[in-house]
């Protein structure tokens, strides 16, 4: 991987049968010479607002931000493939008809602080896409879960890789690579993977044998 990943999209293949993984669509918000730290985007868990006002202040406390977390990275070494995993949250209950900001998504089992994605320029501590952007500052947050009415992805916990490690999986099939997009990374949850694997299916096998584009590969998948 000679070029950056950051603010490109991992999609996980049908070769995932990890829970964990299985139809996840993953944004890379950091990428250098050793690591990568991504995010799920479409794991919804449903707390209470109460609940996510004290999780936004304690992760002010936090002194990593959401791309200091080396430390965590080197403790993932489970392959999407082949493991199972416990459930992602006792606060999976349902509220009702929940709006977006009592909707708080599961970005991955490593801790860290509550981040916002979001297409705000002025809002985002870093670019994560074009047109996407990140926010793990209190005061970015606070602003945006109060004031904000756009589309935007309140997230907590992180997934990371070192860089031979996602070279592994990728080589193994787990994962496409996809240019994230506000479209795709806004979409609803539960549309996201579907509407998404045939056009990442596509350009893996596009890449795999060297041509511009393969029509309808996702029933290769």
């Amino acid at each position: 991987m000679v070029h950056s990943l950051t603010g490109q999209l991992l999609v996980a293949s049908s070769l995932v049968t990890d829970p964990m993984y299985t139809g996840g669509v993953c944004l890379i918000v950091h990428h250098d010479e050793n690591d990568l730290i991504g995010v799920m985007l479409n794991r919804p868990l449903k707390p209470t607002p109460e609940a996510i006002d004290m999780m936004i202040g304690e992760s002010s406390h936090q002194k990593k931000s959401a791309f200091d977390a080396k430390e965590s990275l080197v403790s993932r070494t489970r392959k999407p493939g082949n493991q199972r995993t416990e459930s992602r949250s006792q606060a999976d209950n349902d509220l009702g008809n929940p709006t977006p900001w009592n909707v708080l998504h599961f970005g991955g089992p490593l801790s860290g602080p509550v981040v916002a994605v979001h297409p705000i320029r002025q809002y985002g501590d870093v670019e994560t896409g074009q047109g996407i952007y990140l926010a793990a500052q209190k005061h970015l947050l606070e602003h945006l879960v109060r004031e904000h009415e756009g589309p935007c992805r309140l997230i907590v916990g992180h997934l990371g890789w070192e860089i031979d490690q996602l070279r592994e999986e990728m080589d193994q099939g787990y994962w496409h690579i996809l240019p994230a997009t506000a479209e795709t990374v806004f979409s609803p949850a539960p549309e996201m993977w579907p509407r998404i694997i045939r056009q990442a299916t596509s350009g893996s096998l596009a890449r795999w044998i060297g041509v511009k584009e393969i029509p309808q590969a996702a029933d290769l998948n």
